[in-house]
């Protein structure tokens, strides 16, 4: 499973990346809108989107281009590794995989 993680705190990028790799998927992660964002969405699973430390632009970017694609999208407000766990583990149960 592909996932794009956006949002979150810079510092625990390389977290969020090896607790998805633990659980078996390839994530990226993203903390503003740069000119591959959109590319890189179009072609995941399920975008997770951290509102603690996001912007509403990106926030509203992301949604669009979920939207027209099809693509989950999940919103949490929480930032810690371990909850992003929780929530890819839910997306995982979600789609039977």
């Amino acid at each position: 499973m592909k996932l794009c993680i956006l949002g979150g705190l810079k510092r625990r990028e390389n977290d969020y990346v090896d607790v998805c790799a633990r659980l078996g998927c390839k994530a990226k992660v993203f903390n503003e809108v740069t000119k591959s964002f959109e590319d890189n969405i179009k072609c995941t699973d399920c975008v997770v989107f951290l509102t603690g430390m996001s912007s509403h632009n990106m926030l509203n970017a992301a949604r669009k281009i979920c939207r027209k694609r099809g693509i989950n999208f999940v919103v949490t407000d929480k930032t810690s590794p371990e909850s992003v766990s929780g929530v890819v583990r839910e997306v995982m149960t979600a789609a039977g995989r």
